[in-house]
């Protein structure tokens, strides 16, 4: 069954039967459903799935890239010397009809070099773009490679005619997985943990709890979660070191580059701000700019953060104990291992999930997304001058059209939540010094609902639920 996706989806399939030649560029983390979409686009007829292989040679290379080709053109096999024979055999099929070419893993085609895509150039501009009826996607996984030299490529550049890069699934879509089988908060549950990775919703039995999933998956012996964290990174990134260390780091807490840079002993210039985005490239990490109203972004000190939820859980919980893990037959262990804290986990979990569903809690407000002028977290460290001044954060913080600020305050727990919320949200109002011509709407999003007390004082502007997050 294939899941979401309809506005990337339809991209693809209005190129498929465009009138000119399309050239699209997919791209996105490992397991995020790259190939299934580009696989639920292709037509019946005139389809050519060529994909690469990892890790080996260019000779097997090409002889694989030729063997497909023949087995889905029912011709024979091109003894290809290099990529220059292969292409050219490719072309002799493709120079006339409508024609759907996906490139998979790209990256590991051209294993690494940029030749391959200066090959490609040539016969795109020679060649195939000469077929006003073919579309043709290159697909790969971000990476340094994928970025720099096919997304950013001078080369390719004004020769692409769409480019997606391909992100989680929204709450919504996550939800269609469970076949209404399980509770919204369970659900939300799951996504605090896994995100929205079909690989990883597609692990999930909808017909157990979410324990009994979470002990199967992530703490028995030879369960799925175990070694995934190794997949990852090193399908991912050539040298992984330096990117577990930052990882490793952040899912603690977020930090600025310095603070992270001081923790890391890794210089805070190039180096380090190259392997902050590309892991932020890859969804693993997000670096915020603080939201300041009326002031310039400009030099305000950005804040790193571990955007990945497996990845949280996996430092917290399952690395320190993958001996015990391996050991273990029975279930139980995840109750045991995570105790009272989970709680905690969900709190900081719970805002994420709550900023990575913004549009659907903006549509329960009734705000159109014209209507921002920025949006992000709102952060203000700890004065070292002033010792006594606490450091504050705002959830999420909305700089609005017509002078509004909108504080969302994002708060998981398994009971309601109670009038004490208020005093909280005052202090913050009132460390966020906002312009006097300006009107602080206040939002409160929360996974168990609120006391009658909370709902009585009319404080809110509104009160959002789990249904918020998950409307579609």
């Amino acid at each position: 069954m294939f899941i979401g996706r309809k506005y990337e989806l339809g991209i693809i399939k209005q190129a498929i039967i465009s009138n000119r030649a399309e050239l699209g560029i997919v791209y996105g983390r490992r397991r995020i459903g790259k190939s299934t979409l580009l696989q639920q686009a292709a037509p019946d007829k005139k389809t050519l799935y060529l994909e690469a292989l990892q890790g080996v040679s260019l000779k097997k290379q090409i002889e694989h890239f030729t063997f497909q080709l023949s087995k889905q053109t029912n011709t024979p096999i091109i003894l290809a010397r290099n990529w220059h024979e292969a292409f050219d055999a490719l072309t002799s099929h493709i120079e006339k009809g409508r024609w759907y070419i996906v490139f998979d893993e790209f990256p590991w085609m051209a294993a690494g070099r940029s030749e391959l895509v200066a090959l490609f150039k040539y016969y795109w501009d020679n060649y195939w773009k000469k077929n006003v009826k073919l579309t043709a996607v290159i697909c790969g996984s971000v990476a340094n490679f994928i970025l720099n030299h096919i997304v950013h490529s001078k080369a390719l550049h004004n020769r692409k005619t769409f480019e997606i890069k391909l992100e989680p699934l929204t709450a919504a879509e996550s939800k269609l997985f469970f076949k209404n089988m399980r509770s919204e908060f369970e659900i939300a549950k799951f996504l605090m943990i896994f995100g929205g990775i079909p690989k990883y919703l597609e692990q999930i039995d909808p017909h157990t709890s979410f324990v009994n999933n979470i002990d199967r998956l992530c703490f028995q012996k030879n369960s799925f979660f175990i070694e995934e964290f190794e997949t990852i990174f090193k399908e991912q990134f050539k040298v992984i070191n330096t990117y577990e260390r930052i990882t490793r780091v952040l899912a603690h807490s977020g930090y600025s580059k310095k603070e992270l840079s001081d923790k890391l002993k890794i210089g805070s210039g190039g180096g380090l701000t190259d392997y902050l985005k590309t892991l932020e490239r890859a969804d693993f990490v997000k670096i915020f700019t603080p939201v300041t109203p009326l002031k310039k972004q400009k030099g305000k000190t950005k804040k790193n953060v571990l955007w990945d939820e497996w990845l949280r859980f996996y430092f917290r919980y399952m690395e320190p104990n993958k001996k015990i893990i391996h050991l273990n037959t029975n279930p139980g262990l995840f109750e045991k291992i995570t105790g009272k804290s989970l709680d905690i986990f969900f709190g900081i979990s719970f805002e994420q999930l709550c900023m990575k569903n913004l549009p659907a809690l903006l549509n329960s407000i009734g705000c159109d997304v014209h209507q921002i002028v920025n949006f992000g977290p709102f952060f203000r460290q700890r004065s070292r001058s002033e010792p006594s001044q606490q450091g504050l954060q705002i959830d999420i913080l909305l700089h609005r059209r017509g002078q509004v600020l909108t504080l969302f305050e994002c708060k998981y727990s398994a009971n309601p939540i109670s009038a004490s919320v208020i005093s909280e949200i005052e202090r913050k109002i009132k460390f966020l010094k906002a312009p006097r011509n300006y009107t602080v709407e206040k939002v409160l999003i929360t996974a168990s609902g609120v006391t009658t007390g909370l709902q009585n004082r009319d404080y809110f502007h509104h009160i959002l639920g789990l249904e918020d997050i998950f409307k579609p």
